[in-house]
């Protein structure tokens, strides 16, 4: 058995409602590439630009096979990112669910604060063990 990190997706939306990963770098739904068991869910916020603002950012991860069906997690952002700059936490939750090469992972994101995000770059990592 062995354990590995992929990229589920990574989410660049500014909007406060549910939307669907759509990123060139790794966009919903996501497919497992073996069946196991996904173990881990880690929330990185990157900074692509000195105006970069994340805040609070929140993620739901759905598939048909897992009970609960859906996992919601969250991350945050380090403020605007002018001069000096801190990066943000990066923040891991344990899961315990089944995957299976033929039941896709639908992951959305949104932004549940007053605060308008600006050039968001949230990823979005799972560790599987197969």
């Amino acid at each position: 058995m062995g354990k590995y990190w992929k990229l589920l997706g990574q989410y660049e939306a500014e909007t406060t409602t549910w939307s669907a990963l759509g990123s060139a770098y790794g966009a919903s739904p996501f497919t497992p590439d073996t069946d196991g068991r996904l173990v881990g869910i880690r929330i990185v916020a990157g900074a692509g630009a000195a105006t970069t603002l994340t805040e609070l950012v929140q993620f739901r991860l759905t598939c048909v096979i897992w009970t609960p069906n859906a996992i919601e997690v969250g991350g945050l952002g380090s403020g605007l990112h002018t001069a000096p700059a801190f990066p943000a936490p990066v923040i891991d939750y344990p899961v315990n669910q089944p995957v299976k090469t033929d039941k896709k992972i639908t992951i959305e994101g949104r932004n549940p604060t007053a605060e308008t995000p600006i050039t968001n770059e949230v990823q979005v990592w799972g560790c599987f063990e197969s």
